[in-house]
């Protein structure tokens, strides 16, 4: 019996283990990692996400179909079809709007349980008594109002230009 493959194998395993062997052996794996040399426009678009949105008041990263703002009110739309009235909880803590969903469902073979939950913090001037929750065809609608709603009001324009051709 030879020793032969025995130590063979304990190289193998040794340039496995030891980092500079590994780099000798393929410098390329070590950029396979970099998020931004798998795939540079998904990590560029990542980046500068937050530069390219609007904020809009809610914390958080939402798609902009989940969230709509204006000035009178706030909507939150959400995808559950899957879940019945009962198993979905809409509450609110303070300033914030909580949604979970839970269901259980028992087969055969086990159990195939299903959760969600979503928080939101509502910006300043909503509060949370004024929120609305409405389900329809699967989709829930939350809808927070303003406080008071903004008055309008006019703003005078000054003109500069006739104290200009005077001097």
């Amino acid at each position: 019996m030879s020793l032969m493959p025995y130590w063979l194998r304990h190289l193998r395993n040794v340039a496995y283990r030891d980092p500079v062997a590994r780099i000798l052996e393929d410098p390329f794996a070590v950029f396979a990692k970099d998020p931004f040399f798998r795939d540079p426009l998904k990590y560029m678009r990542q980046v500068t996400a937050p530069l390219e949105h609007e904020q809009h008041g809610i914390e958080g990263i939402y798609s902009d179909s989940e969230v709509k703002v204006d000035g009178k009110k706030v909507e939150v739309h959400l995808d559950v079809q899957n879940f019945t009235p009962e198993q979905i909880q809409v509450k609110t803590v303070g300033n914030e709007v909580m949604i979970e969903g839970k269901k259980e469902i028992k087969r055969e073979d086990g159990w195939t349980k299903s959760h969600f939950e979503r928080r939101f913090l509502l910006p300043e001037g909503f509060p949370p008594e004024r929120v609305e929750c409405h389900l329809d065809k699967g989709k829930l609608k939350l809808v927070a109002f303003r406080a008071e709603p903004v008055p309008e009001r006019n703003i005078p324009i000054q003109d500069k230009s006739g104290s200009d051709e005077k001097a």
